[in-house]
């Protein structure tokens, strides 16, 4: 499904739901997480792992097919909300990486 501009955003979001892993910047220790939805500027997730918000993340997600490569972002977190059965979701801006 994707989202169009009755959501006041510059940009759709499409529901991706993938495998990811990510770590906080400076770290070696990975986690593991399931993407929600992606856009232009932002990534939706979820994962066991808590993470703060202003905290950067490495992210990796690999899609479902060899032949595409993998997405890697490092992602501002903007939004933590704790979810009923436990796990985190996660929202932050992907930055531009120089």
């Amino acid at each position: 499904m994707v989202i169009g501009k009755s959501d006041q955003r510059d940009f759709l979001r499409m529901d991706v739901q993938s495998a990811i892993t990510f770590k906080i910047c400076g770290s070696d220790q990975s986690y593991e997480g399931t993407s929600r939805d992606l856009s232009a500027t932002g990534m939706r997730f979820l994962s066991k792992h808590k993470v703060n918000v202003g905290d950067m993340l490495e992210i990796c997600m690999k899609p479902g097919v060899d032949i595409t490569p993998p997405l890697e972002t490092t992602l501002a977190v903007v939004r933590v909300i704790e979810t009923s059965d436990g796990q985190n979701d996660i929202a932050g801006v992907l930055q531009q990486i120089d």
